[in-house]
């Protein structure tokens, strides 16, 4: 119904305001001369017209808005003998008491909406020193069996909306402390890559310029005891030559006659 409304007023509206918009065009190239508006039967015409804009347009956004779809009452059952329905007073009530029956929990507001698949019951609630989690399935398990056993009536959805809380669980400062204290090294670590990264990368070049050293100096070793061999070569060859020289046999004299 709600729906229908809507598209009635919206559609009506949208028609005034076409027929306004079309005397205005005609007016602004000439078909009506600002002469003619002088007459009282066409400033009524349009007077009426925009009033009845208006309140079409109103009554458009008041109904897209409004919430219709709350149900005053439930039909539990409809046949040809008759139906059989309860108001949303009585299930206010029983739900309030069932609420009741539950320690720490306090209803403040029942609201039933239609909606394509059924009627879902809408629920506020107060929780004191409970968990919410435990609060939501056990409520939900006693009114969904109390309406069937005592209407043999289900809804379609059953919602619940905590207003107001007082937290049961407290939480162990100490245990939160040491978890931080480790989430923030974690972090710390997970910042600073880049330096172990460089220290890594630093490594395998000290120990690649280490081994160039050690594999250096064999060759500078083998070069020096080759220098070496050079230098006492040349220092013996001059000695060999001058033994050479005083090894040569120098020629015996004659001996004059007697």
């Amino acid at each position: 119904m709600k729906k229908n409304l809507e598209k009635i007023f919206t559609l009506a509206s949208v028609v005034v305001a076409i027929i306004l918009i079309m005397v205005l065009i005609v007016t602004a190239f000439g078909g009506i001369k600002t002469e003619e508006f002088d007459n009282g039967l066409v400033k009524g015409l349009l007077f009426t017209l925009a009033v009845l804009y208006i309140v079409l347009s109103i009554v458009a956004v008041v109904l897209i808005f409004i919430n219709n779809d709350v149900v005053k009452d439930v039909t539990l059952r409809n046949d040809k003998g008759g139906s059989i329905k309860v108001s949303a007073n009585v299930i206010t009530k029983y739900v309030k008491s069932a609420c009741a029956q539950v320690e720490g929990v306090k209803c403040k507001k029942v609201t039933l909406v239609s909606d394509e698949y059924g009627v879902r019951l809408k629920t506020d609630v107060k929780v004191i020193d409970k968990d919410v989690i435990e609060v939501e399935t056990y409520l939900r398990t006693l009114l969904e069996d109390l309406f069937y056993n005592e209407f043999n009536f289900a809804f379609s959805s059953i919602e619940f909306k905590v207003t107001a809380l007082v937290p049961k669980y407290e939480a162990n400062k100490e245990a939160i402390e040491e978890q931080v204290a480790k989430k923030l090294e974690e972090i710390k670590k997970a910042e600073t890559p880049e330096e172990s990264e460089e220290l890594t990368a630093e490594e395998p070049a000290a120990e690649e310029a280490q081994q160039e050293e050690t594999d250096a100096q064999p060759v500078e070793q083998e070069e020096t005891a080759d220098v070496e061999e050079l230098i006492e070569e040349q220092i013996e060859q001059p000695a060999d030559e001058a033994n050479a020289a005083v090894d040569v046999e120098v020629p015996e004299q004659e001996k004059p006659e007697e």
